[in-house]
């Protein structure tokens, strides 16, 4: 775990960001109290922990090598019950990060479209081909699918892997950034029916876009594909 300092940032992209989506803005101040967050996404080693425990239901082989790459095939459901069985048996409360939370600590400190600068750069970041969507070797780059954890440098707060390897699950229902209700305090946006949860980062398989710091995503909570999941956060 790393912790992230507390602060302030502009969440969503400006107008003028290239590849940049509608639901990106618009841009709005979010401050963040402090936290921790996994070093790196849950890798299958840590995840089959807790399968082998009997709180977490077994995932199928993505074919990518397992060990130290990151878990993939699992669901936001999943997700949960992983944090809240690794809470049980830390005594810790484990969760996952909230949306807000996600682009903070990913942008860590800066305001370009990837931490490192304005264009994709496969010496930072495990992604796919330039049109989407396949799985693609390049230089430091030398993983088709998923990379194991740690493979990328981390950015400025510690953090590998926020852009590319895999998507990784937040705790926020979707909604548009102008939807009534967004928080600017951090906090997870919540809905009394919510029918599909965000993820963000991009994957092994998406095109650079995809990968922007402001780039968000949604599907069912109980979807499972082979570019998804989830890393870990904890409460300070």
């Amino acid at each position: 775990m790393v912790v992230i300092p507390a602060g302030s940032f502009m969440m969503g992209s400006p107008e003028d960001e290239a590849g940049r989506f509608q639901d990106e803005g618009p841009q709005r101040r979010v401050m963040i109290s402090a936290f921790s967050a996994g070093r790196n996404e849950v890798t299958r080693d840590e995840y089959e922990v807790c399968v082998s425990a009997g709180a977490c239901a077994p995932v199928k082989d993505d074919g990518f090598g397992g060990g130290s790459r990151p878990v993939t095939l699992v669901s936001f459901n999943d997700a949960t019950k992983y944090v809240s069985w690794l809470s049980v048996q830390t005594g810790k409360a484990y969760r996952l990060l909230s949306e807000a939370e996600w682009e903070y600590a990913a942008r860590a400190g800066t305001t370009t479209a990837y931490w490192w600068g304005e264009q994709a750069d496969r010496g930072f970041a495990n992604y796919g081909t330039d049109q989407c969507c396949m799985g693609y070797a390049s230089g430091a780059d030398a993983w088709v699918n998923t990379a194991p954890a740690g493979s990328f440098p981390a950015n400025a707060f510690g953090l590998h892997d926020m852009h590319g390897n895999v998507w990784e699950f937040v705790d926020d229902c979707y909604a548009q950034y102008s939807a009534t209700g967004q928080p600017l305090d951090g906090s997870v946006f919540r809905r009394e029916t919510c029918a599909f949860r965000v993820f963000r980062g991009g994957s092994w398989n998406y095109d650079p876009r995809y990968l922007r710091s402001a780039y968000r995503s949604w599907t069912s909570p109980s979807n499972r594909t082979v570019h998804l999941g989830f890393r870990v956060a904890r409460a300070l």
